[in-house]
């Protein structure tokens, strides 16, 4: 991989940990408990508690691919970023570039 390519991965790094944040604190305002005593109607507190547990699944995996960005963002200048962890090839530049958190190149994610 050269310097300019392992920049631009960087900048995909951060960008999408800067978006990821972002999209995180938005979600934290809709995942507030709901309250019984508010005087929506059953059902409609039915939806809300409903739309909550997506809310809260969705902020998980989001949670989730912002702290890989964050191990990844560590180790990006090592020598072996970029080669797959279990058969040592490179990575495709295009797959880093969409998904700079990926460890497997592709063959190896099929096997």
């Amino acid at each position: 991989m050269t310097q300019e390519e392992r920049q631009q991965i960087i900048e995909v790094i951060n960008s999408e940990m800067n978006k990821l944040s972002q999209k995180i604190e938005e979600l934290r305002e809709f995942t507030a408990p709901v309250s019984p005593d508010d005087a929506i109607g059953r059902i409609s507190r039915m939806d809300a508690i409903n739309n909550k547990s997506i809310t809260e699944a969705s902020l998980r995996n989001l949670q989730t691919r912002l702290d890989q960005l964050q191990k990844i963002s560590q180790v990006v200048n090592d020598k072996d970023f970029g080669l797959c962890v279990k058969c040592h090839k490179p990575i495709a530049f295009e797959r880093l570039k969409i998904r700079p958190e990926i460890r497997l190149c592709a063959g190896c994610l099929q096997r």
